[in-house]
């Protein structure tokens, strides 16, 4: 497309002894360039930009040496360099709040990490806990006259389970802390809510919450990071931990339910039974530095709606017509072939 385009300006620069600049046409392919490379490909353009302004000068009808000419060409490379200018600084600052934004949303990662520290030294200290035993279960076999094989060969495939297990959850950890780029791969959001629960189980069964999934079983895909998802999810999971915490009464659960929504995407509701959201909560819920509670940064939501919406989804909350409110999340699917949602209601046991 930048090549047809040059070569078209080039021709109309040479066809005929026209009054017009036409050397500013190639801003043209300037941006045509700063969409598609990088700033060396940009710069490599702008000079193949300045070489054809020469060659177009060069073969076009008329006195090419005459004042008016030669300013005409000096200000279209003017022009030209300018142009590249705005737009190489542009990018790069569109570059730095992106990195930005992405190091403001590790940094909200980072610090839920800290608020779920017994959730994750639960998970990992339960299987460490069952290598331990079952290591000692499988020395007392070998020491048994005569030793019990079949219970050792029992003992070690538990103590594999257990390593693996703990292994998935220190990958899990790492994956949510570390800093990468975001990545567009295609998930199963039934899969990223079993793995947000397993994270803060422990933290859901101090509170005596309980939580009640009802997901569609041939969910369709969406593309999507799964560690900024994980993420999104984790922070209306504890939003609603926060906001049953301070119920004395009454039922303590939280239902996630995800659907397939028309021919267009998947959407995922998390239900708690708090204290609800007021007119004013439901208009400043997202605005950063908004929080109703006393310890909160306010941040959380408002990362949490950055990152949908760079998934090209949405994310909103509504009041429940008794207690408590319901965030909705909505992702694009990445599926052509679409099915009908079958509902399956299951109890977790947290």
């Amino acid at each position: 497309m930048m090549v047809v385009a040059a070569l078209v300006i080039l021709a109309l620069d040479i066809w005929d002894d026209v009054d017009i600049n036409v050397g500013v046409l190639y801003i043209i392919v300037v941006f045509l360039s700063l969409r598609f490379y990088h700033t060396r490909g940009v710069i490599l353009v702008v000079l193949c930009c300045t070489v054809l302004t020469a060659l177009g000068w060069y073969l076009s009808p008329g006195n090419t040496w005459g004042t008016t000419a030669i300013t005409n060409r000096l200000l279209g490379l003017l022009a030209v360099g300018f142009a590249t200018y705005l737009g190489l600084r542009d990018r790069t600052a569109h570059i730095a709040l992106q990195d930005a934004r992405a190091q403001l949303a590790r940094v909200n990662r980072v610090a839920t990490m800290g608020e779920l520290t017994a959730s994750i030294a639960h998970e990992i200290k339960q299987p460490i806990t069952g290598i331990i035993n079952n290591a000692a279960a499988g020395l007392n076999w070998l020491a048994a006259q005569p030793p019990d094989l079949h219970e050792v060969k029992e003992s070690f495939e538990i103590i594999v389970a257990a390593a693996e297990r703990a292994s998935d959850v220190t990958d899990r950890i790492r994956a949510l802390v570390k800093k990468q780029p975001m990545r567009k791969d295609a998930l199963d959001l039934n899969e990223v809510i079993a793995e947000v629960l397993l994270l803060c189980r422990t933290e859901l069964q101090r509170n005596r919450i309980s939580v009640q999934t009802q997901l569609v079983s041939d969910l369709l895909p969406v593309a999507g990071d799964r560690v900024h998802v994980q993420q999104v999810l984790l922070n209306l999971i504890l939003n609603a931990v926060e906001a049953m915490r301070e119920t004395s009464t009454g039922q303590r659960e939280i239902v996630i339910t995800s659907t397939n929504d028309s021919l267009e995407g998947v959407l995922v509701m998390v239900r708690d039974l708090g204290r609800g959201l007021g007119e004013n909560d439901l208009a400043k819920l997202f605005t950063p530095f908004y929080t109703s509670k006393p310890e909160g940064m306010g941040m959380g939501l408002t990362i949490s709606r950055s990152i949908v919406e760079r998934h090209g989804g949405r994310l909103w909350a509504t009041q429940n017509e008794r207690n408590g409110a319901t965030f909705h999340l909505w992702l694009p699917s990445s599926a052509a072939d679409q099915r009908a949602p079958k509902l399956q209601p299951s109890k977790l046991n947290l």
